[in-house]
């Protein structure tokens, strides 16, 4: 069963994303292109996952940049199914969707061999109980101090494709946490985006860190990783900004946008 069908995006909200969506994808496609969309999220189900499932589809079918198939049966993450993709998208999933050791190992090798992943905000609280995944995906979240409200975020890598369109700076209203210090280092990812904490509210409870990531990118063997922290509502899947954001991090997974991934460190 695809739980996200027991959702229906409004007919509105779908022109919205159809209208915001990019007419033209920033890279060229070098073939044609299969991203899975995976949305289990077993610990807690974002509201806007189906939002994002749409706004997927809508971005590869307005490009042309790839195709989009939609699941979250674990089935899946069999290797001879998940062969014919070029990219996996964890979509907002949250807590352990899957116990097998062998689908997970499947996972990690898809990446690791030489294809893509691309995180959507809560892919950070995404097996937290199996530390190889958090190598793969760069980091865990720990909390969140800032829910619903306008923080400031810093483009740390303006020039860099993945972020470019939100220029030196820009504010957002989301749900915005830190990271377990366990896994994630600028030694090892590309940060492109973090919290500013020049106009954004610092007294928030429970404040333990000083540096606030918010997407990056890396390398994970021969595989490309794209992670960000935004998507926990779902009128941001019609921001303009945010889909150009989301379908570049999409093809820098998929193999067609060539970015840096040089570590930030």
């Amino acid at each position: 069963m695809n739980r996200y069908t027991d959702f229906v995006v409004p007919d509105e909200d779908l022109q919205k994303i159809e209208a915001a969506a990019p007419a033209a994808a920033p890279a060229e496609v070098e073939r044609p292109r299969k991203l899975l969309v995976y949305s289990a999220a077993p610990m807690f189900y974002h509201e806007a996952i189906p939002w994002g499932v749409e706004a997927l589809r809508i971005l590869g079918e307005k490009t042309g940049a790839f195709s989009v198939l939609v699941s979250d049966d674990k089935s899946v993450f069999q290797n001879e199914y998940l062969d014919q993709f070029d990219a996996i998208c964890f979509n907002n999933t949250c807590g352990t969707p899957f116990h097998e050791t062998d689908l997970k190992n499947n996972l990690l090798d898809f990446v690791k061999g030489g294809k893509g992943f691309v995180g959507i905000h809560c892919s950070a609280h995404t097996f937290v109980d199996w530390p190889p995944y958090g190598e793969m995906h760069g980091g865990y979240s720990q909390d969140h101090p800032w829910v619903n409200e306008t923080v400031t975020i810093k483009v740390e890598d303006p020039a860099h494709p993945c972020v470019s369109m939100f220029g030196d700076s820009f504010q957002i209203v989301d749900e915005i946490y830190q990271l377990q210090e366990a896994h994630f280092s600028r030694t090892k990812q590309r940060v492109l985006a973090s919290l500013d904490p020049n106009g954004t509210d610092m007294t928030k409870d429970g404040i333990v860190r000083d540096d606030f990531p918010l997407c990056w990118v890396h390398d994970y063997g021969s595989g490309r990783v794209f992670w960000t922290a935004l998507g926990h509502y779902p009128e941001l899947f019609w921001d303009r900004n945010i889909l150009a954001h989301y379908l570049a991090g999409v093809q820098f997974a998929l193999g067609d946008l060539k970015a840096d991934t040089t570590p930030s460190a």
